[in-house]
């Protein structure tokens, strides 16, 4: 018997004598990425009813709910996946785009359905935005140094745009 054997210190030794690490598990996923991951795929049943929902007025109208869906489901495999900054910054990227499409929706154009009404929020929209709005700080949560200084800049500049646009008029 090694000492390592015997004191159990996580090293095998090999055929050649040479001692070898194990292998470990793979490291736990960042603080707040199970969370955003949850609430993405939340927000992604909720496209899919809205989608549901809106499929009577036409295609046109219900389609982006089902791109939505797909694109929030694909965050929440990423983010469950792996903890890597590229991921969670293309999440908080296609969170951001589709957190502001919704206002955008909301606050400007009427749908392209038959009776061209505006697109009301109805609970489902509004769970759906709320879901997205919480996982968005989860996720810059996770990332780490001048990555989060940055990802947090964009997401709030992209705010103040819009705010700016709606307070001139351009959105409502």
């Amino acid at each position: 018997m090694t000492p390592s054997e015997a004191y159990d210190t996580g090293t095998a030794a090999t055929s050649t004598g040479v001692a070898v690490a194990p292998v470990t598990s793979v490291a736990p996923p960042a603080p707040g990425a199970p969370a955003a991951a949850v609430l993405c795929a939340v927000a992604a049943c909720g496209d899919l009813v809205a989608f549901q929902q809106l499929l009577a007025r036409g295609p046109a109208v219900a389609l982006p709910f089902l791109v939505a869906a797909v694109a929030l489901l694909g965050v929440a495999r990423w983010l469950w996946a792996s903890r890597r900054t590229a991921v969670t910054l293309t999440a908080i990227a296609v969170l951001t785009a589709l957190t502001c499409l919704y206002v955008v929706a909301a606050g400007v154009a009427p749908t392209a359905g038959q009776d061209a009404e505006v697109l009301r929020a109805g609970l489902v929209r509004t769970v759906v935005l709320v879901a997205q709005l919480v996982a968005l700080p989860l996720l810059l949560r996770t990332l780490s140094g001048p990555v989060r200084s940055w990802a947090v800049n964009g997401v709030l500049g992209i705010g103040v745009a819009l705010w700016a646009l709606r307070l001139t008029g351009p959105l409502g």
